[in-house]
């Protein structure tokens, strides 16, 4: 469900936030890189969906799809995660992920709440 909306605007101040940290990222990006935002854009929003968020534990990637990204650089430098993947393997991992992505979110959705109340706290 999509909150971030004059309906909803408690939610519209996290996606404030959430694109603050992209344009700030993106900006150290280009610091050497002059009007080339439109290249790094990608990069930063993967980077961005790949990180895991303190108010969930989890990255974004992994409570959408329910696993973990593997990065363009290993594929192309394969590490041992990577290289230890087949097909039948990855198949078996990724429909037991799927099993338990409910689970996954419920506990993000406990840990943001235990992260909002500490904050309301301090």
């Amino acid at each position: 469900m999509i909150t971030s909306t004059h309906v909803h605007p408690q939610a519209n101040g996290q996606a404030e936030s959430n694109n603050k940290i992209i344009v700030n990222n993106l900006k150290k990006r280009l610091d050497k890189k002059q009007g080339r935002w439109a290249e790094e854009l990608p990069v930063v929003l993967w980077a961005d969906r790949t990180t895991s968020k303190v108010a969930t534990g989890q990255t974004p990637y992994s409570l959408v799809f329910g696993t973990k990204a593997i990065i363009p650089t290993e594929v192309v430098i394969p590490t041992t995660r990577y290289l230890l993947q087949d097909q039948e393997n990855n198949d078996k991992i990724l429909a037991q992920d799927l099993d338990t992505i409910d689970e996954l979110r419920d506990l993000a959705k406990i840990r943001i709440i235990a992260h909002q109340q500490r904050i309301t706290m301090a």
